[in-house]
């Protein structure tokens, strides 16, 4: 047990002494990392030591270049302050010179302007004389010019006056005229009154003579109407004929046909086999197939009729149904058949002399009608020009009455009118006679042009006024202006001079133009005044509250904030605009309304309130 102890002992020192070394070991690995990460850092450091002087001696260089060039602009700086201060000497004398010759200018420019003014003042004077006088002399024309303008008007009124009066004249004369026309109008219209009234009765007389030529016409009309009917019933016949011999025919015609078809048949068989000769060999070839075969088929007959011929073959007979007629049968029958067949020549016989008998009477009817239809076209032709002629001459008279009853209407009327136009010719002279205008319309055209011309006489005066207006704005110089005249001389009070007006000069008495729009904008200072005395009078609640309420009217308050008193709706306006926490970093250690207080007098000061 001592000896493991020993062991023991030694392993677990050898085992601490391990373990120390291993530290050893790390601690020296880490000091190498930081020696070899220090060796990097000094390398790195003398690289951009090594960058640093090739900088430094580049820079070096560079500045001795610099000096090298400063020293040369030295040189020529002072060479160029040399010219300079000789430029500055001759400039000094220059100078010198100048100066004299500007003192005598300004003296003479002195003198000048005295006189210049001097000049002025009497101009200005005698352009208030010329001004005097220039007033004077218009005050003068305007005068003038009304007189003349009087003057004027009363030879264009004289003017209207004998123009209305030759236009009255010539009035009447075309009245006059009128009425003579109208006379001889209505003689005239009388005329061809009569005129048509003979021209009626003329054709009256036409019109019954007519009337009795178309009636016997008609008479007679109706007779060969009668007869063309009995002719067309006759044609009628004619044309069945006709249509019965034309179903006979187009049964011929197929006859005919149904034949023809069958020649073309046999000329086609026929075409066939001539085109088969050529193949005599082949058909020889089949021919003896076909004897061969014949042959055949025969020899087989033959052993066929031995066999129906040999008694001893039970099947060689087959019996046929139904019984054979006796000869007595037979003979009835032939009997019955032979007379059948000799109705029937009877009956073709009769139907060949009938058919005999309407192809003459067709022939027979066809010649009339051939030579009844000129006749019958010359009558149509006469009928038609008669009835042609009938229609002419009763749309002629019918046209006739009805220009004649317009005529008789157009006359009536032209008789009204002129027996109007009478009665108010009398009544105009009556009228006339006693003093009164002739007739309304004429008073109204007369008014109407006295209307007109004091209109025209009324725009002439207000152009007139407007020209004179004109003029009264217009100023020296030729220069036409609508603004208010201002004084621009005074006449001094000295006794000494005389009362001639004098000029202002540059100190015109001042005279304010009137407010423009723009003093809207600017606050009366009174009404400022008034609300500072207010706010004042008022605690700083108050203050505030009037504050808000300029800005977010009261109800509009009550509708954001309901339910609550009016200190809460002014905290929430303004907790709006800025949070709590800012109040309470801006006002620290303050309550509430403090804070509100605070954050308003910090936009509005406490004296605007």
């Amino acid at each position: 047990n001592k000896v493991t102890t020993d062991k023991h002992i030694a392993l677990e020192t050898s085992a601490a002494q391990e373990q120390a070394l291993l530290y050893e070991q790390s601690d020296l690995r880490i000091e190498v990392v930081e020696l070899n990460r220090l060796a990097a850092i000094k390398a790195d450091e003398r690289e951009q030591k090594a960058r640093d002087f090739m900088r430094a001696e580049i820079r070096f260089h560079k500045a001795e270049e610099d000096l090298q060039t400063k020293d040369l602009q030295i040189a020529d700086h002072r060479k160029k302050e040399k010219e300079m201060e000789t430029k500055l000497k001759e400039f000094a004398k220059l100078y010198d010179v100048i100066k004299n010759e500007r003192n005598k200018c300004v003296n003479l420019i002195q003198t000048s302007t005295q006189k210049a003014a001097e000049m002025k003042e009497k101009i200005k004077m005698l352009q208030n004389e010329i001004e005097i006088l220039r007033h004077t002399v218009n005050d003068k024309d305007k005068i003038l010019q009304n007189q003349r303008l009087k003057h004027m008007t009363n030879i264009v009124k004289r003017d209207s006056l004998l123009n209305e009066l030759s236009k009255q004249k010539a009035v009447y004369m075309e009245m006059k005229a009128q009425q003579d026309q109208q006379k001889m109008d209505m003689s005239k219209l009388n005329m061809m009154i009569n005129q048509g009234e003979e021209e009626s009765t003329r054709l009256r007389d036409m019109y019954s003579k007519e009337l009795k030529k178309r009636n016997d016409r008609g008479l007679k009309l109706i007779q060969i109407e009668e007869e063309v009917a009995t002719f067309y019933e006759k044609v009628n016949i004619e044309d069945q004929l006709i249509r019965n011999g034309n179903v006979e025919l187009q049964t011929r015609e197929e006859e005919i046909r149904f034949l023809n078809m069958q020649m073309s048949e046999d000329k086609r068989s026929i075409e066939l086999l001539r085109k088969m000769v050529p193949q005599k060999r082949a058909l020889e070839q089949e021919r003896e197939i076909l004897q061969m075969q014949l042959e055949q088929c025969q020899e087989r007959m033959v052993e066929l009729f031995k066999e129906l011929e040999d008694p001893k073959n039970v099947d060689r007979v087959r019996y046929l149904e139904g019984k054979d007629p006796t000869p007595t049968e037979l003979h009835e029958k032939i009997e019955g058949l032979e007379m059948r067949l000799a109705e029937k020549e009877e009956h073709l016989l009769e139907k060949d002399l009938i058919f005999e008998q309407v192809t003459r009477l067709a022939e027979r009817v066809k010649k009339k009608a051939e030579s009844g239809k000129e006749d019958t076209l010359e009558l149509a032709k006469k009928v038609n020009d008669l009835q042609a002629k009938i229609k002419e001459t009763t749309r002629k008279m019918m046209a006739m009455v009805s220009e004649l009853s317009m005529n008789q209407a157009n006359a009536l009327k032209l008789q009204q009118n002129l027996k109007e136009k009478e009665a108010e010719l009398e009544q105009c002279y009556i009228r006339m006679e006693k003093g009164e205008p002739p007739n309304d319309d004429y008073e109204r055209a007369w008014l109407r042009m006295l209307r007109d011309g004091e209109i025209r006489q009324r725009d002439k005066e207000e152009i007139r006024l407007q020209e004179d207006e004109e003029e009264q704005y217009k100023i020296a110089g030729g220069v036409t202006t609508t603004a208010e005249p201002r004084p621009n001389a005074y006449i001094p009070d000295d006794d000494s001079e005389l009362p001639i007006p004098r000029p202002y000069g540059k100190h015109a008495p001042f005279k304010p133009s009137e407010p423009g729009s723009t003093m809207r904008h600017i606050l009366n200072v009174l009404s400022l005044n008034r609300s500072l005395q207010l706010c004042h009078e008022t605690d700083p609640d108050s203050c505030v509250l009037e504050q808000i309420i300029t800005a977010v009217s009261w109800d509009r308050l009550l509708q954001l904030y309901p339910g609550t008193d009016y200190y809460s709706c002014i905290l929430g306006q303004i907790l709006t605009v800025v949070s709590w926490n800012r109040l309470l970093q801006l006002y620290p250690g303050t309550d509430y309304y403090s804070c509100i207080l605070g954050q308003i007098i910090t936009v509005v000061h406490w004296n605007r309130f």
